[in-house]
């Protein structure tokens, strides 16, 4: 099975003892593009305002149907969160959250929840803050984790708690511009936060104090979470982190969508050299990584379909995928549902009855080898 989990798993705080829980990660998928979503400053986008309807639990069964172990449950708290100095969650959402989360949990999934908008670029986006606003923005992200954490300090530890999505500073050093100094700079603001996640839950006690966390790399970009410059938190538990990274390269053929696209754009993948750049971002995260103790997570994967060739699709997908499996790396695939009405980035599977899924990941799924088979 792909990377196995054992752990004592105590439903009630106070239990001197506790049973043990063993779970599969197995393969995942996303629910994109809907708890995630985030408006403006003058809309509130809400569950359903990038195009999806809200999660059902027909539908969570139907990923578990399907042969779906994980699923990440991205949330974006930004448009939920009162102001200083308690920025207190509405109740309401983190209620609607908790629901989709027992589902998952009730089919017997691993379910991943994080905090994922609320450290990008948006309107009302917050986590960057800390390049100018470090004191603030961090107490500010202890409070929020410190309200998620609570109320699921006694679920299951098929939960796993992520720090957040996709976060770097560009405006303070990337990686086309900008001296050593300011490079330390800006992993050290990210360092610090996911510090702060790991310090923050354990705290809470129930099954917190022994959850799996999973720990953000820089931009959750491959090379650059490889870098040592990236420090996976110190704990009060071992064994208990993972790392989180996400794969779309290349990025001309994985994200570009226009042919015209001004830095690059491919349509097709395949070649010899395509299959060697993948092999050499996996040897970087076994070395870096799996070599030493900490299991990956490709918490993202996935490629658009605009003016894209199908069969390159096919094999990309079942290429990463299978690299992960093969490497012990728990893929899960970013899925954006199926809208008609919307130019889907990576739709595959519809979100309305029978939820169906598409000739082309039905293909992926058939092909890959499990290594238990």
């Amino acid at each position: 099975m792909l990377l196995v989990i054992i752990v004592f798993a105590s439903s009630c705080p106070t239990e001197s003892s506790s049973d043990e829980e063993t779970f599969s990660f197995g393969i995942g998928i996303n629910i994109g593009n809907t708890l995630d979503s985030i408006g403006t400053h003058t809309w509130l986008a809400g569950e359903t305002g990038w195009g999806n309807p809200r999660i059902t639990k027909e539908f969570i069964g139907a990923l578990s149907a399907y042969g779906y172990k994980t699923i990440r449950l991205p949330v974006t708290w930004a448009e939920n969160i009162g102001s200083s100095p308690r920025y207190t969650i509405d109740e309401a959402w983190m209620d609607r959250v908790e629901e989709v989360v027992n589902w998952i949990l009730d089919e017997g999934l691993v379910c991943i929840l994080n905090i994922h908008h609320d450290g990008g670029h948006a309107d009302k986006s917050w986590i960057l803050r800390i390049s100018t606003n470090e004191d603030e923005t961090l107490n500010q992200f202890k409070i929020v984790w410190r309200q998620i954490a609570d109320r699921f300090r006694n679920s299951s530890q098929r939960l796993i708690l992520e720090s957040m999505n996709e976060v770097g500073f560009d405006d303070i050093w990337n990686r086309w511009s900008g001296n050593a100094a300011l490079k330390a700079q800006a992993y050290r603001k990210l360092n610090l936060l996911n510090q702060a996640f790991v310090d923050t839950v354990r705290a809470t006690g129930g099954n917190n104090a022994q959850r799996q966390l999973l720990i953000a790399g820089y931009w959750t970009d491959v090379e650059q979470t490889c870098d040592p410059l990236f420090e996976m938190p110190a704990d009060v538990i071992e064994d208990r982190l993972l790392v989180s990274v996400h794969y779309y390269t290349p990025p001309t053929f994985c994200i570009a969508e226009d042919p015209d696209n001004s830095w690059g754009f491919r349509a097709t993948w395949g070649t010899s050299q395509d299959m060697d750049e993948l092999s050499k971002y996996i040897n970087m995260l076994k070395v870096r990584f799996i070599d030493n103790g900490i299991p990956v997570v490709m918490g993202e994967y996935g490629v658009t379909k605009s003016n894209k060739d199908e069969i390159s699709r096919v094999k990309w997908m079942t290429a990463v995928t299978q690299a992960c499996i093969d490497n012990d790396i728990v893929p899960i695939l970013w899925d954006t549902g199926i809208n008609p009405e919307r130019n889907n980035f990576s739709g595959e599977i519809h979100r309305y009855p029978p939820f169906a899924m598409t000739d082309t990941l039905k293909e992926v799924l058939a092909s890959l080898k499990m290594k238990d088979d």
